[in-house]
């Protein structure tokens, strides 16, 4: 089959300039908001440094691609760049005195196999968003919702439960909640096919509730990370 310089003929080619570079980006950003204190601090890790921002920037990335692969390998691109990033940046602490690397690696290990299956997730999402019929629409972004916002409502519902009423982390957990429902309802919105708002809602309130499950499975496994 003939090819041409955008890729195979009649197929569009998959820039991956803009997600390698989103992921160097957030990977550094997230490095550098373990390093500041104060207020700086608060905005890097909300913006760079939690579940939602990583889950917020392979959804985003994904959302313009003409197909569903492309959808997936840009969240996948994101995500594994940004990890291995930040790991990378992170490597010279294991020169230090006490300094330790099986941890390190195990970490690396274990956030890139959910960068992928994260990725591999919110990219086909993404895409059903933009360009699948009204129902089908509605329900990938019902998942979506689940997805970028389940690590909010996972704070909340864990520091409720223990009693822990402290303002900052309820903060940071309704943040995080609020922001991932604002993204999936924006890019619903933003269609230009027929919506189905009922259906939305109902997938969305399903899927925050097995988000919110979900990240508190995956934040249980003891290794370093968000």
């Amino acid at each position: 089959m003939a090819e041409s310089r955008g890729g195979v003929a009649g197929r569009p080619r998959i820039g991956i300039g803009w997600p390698l570079a989103a992921g160097v980006a957030l990977g550094i950003a997230s490095f550098c908001a373990d390093l500041v204190d104060g207020t700086l601090r608060t905005v890097l890790q909300f913006v760079a440094s939690t579940g939602f921002a990583w889950g917020c920037a392979a959804f985003v990335a994904a959302f313009p691609a003409r197909t569903r692969r492309g959808a997936a390998a840009a969240a996948i691109i994101v995500l594994c760049t940004a990890t291995g990033c930040y790991y990378w940046l992170n490597l010279p602490g294991g020169f230090r005195p006490g300094g330790q690397f099986g941890p390190l690696f195990k970490a690396f290990a274990y956030w890139m196999v959910l960068s992928i299956a994260g990725g591999a997730l919110l990219g086909p999402l993404a895409h059903a968003v933009r360009t699948d019929r009204a129902r089908r629409a509605a329900v990938a972004a019902g998942v979506a919702c689940g997805l970028l916002s389940g690590a909010g409502i996972a704070i909340v519902t864990s520091l409720l439960a223990a009693g822990n009423y402290g303002r900052a982390g309820l903060t940071e957990g309704m943040l995080q909640a609020a922001a991932g429902i604002a993204v999936a309802t924006w890019a619903f919105a933003r269609r230009r096919e027929a919506r189905d708002w009922a259906v939305y809602g109902a997938a969305a309130l399903a899927a925050c509730t097995a988000g919110a499950l979900a990240w508190s499975a995956v934040e249980s496994v003891p290794v370093t990370g968000f």
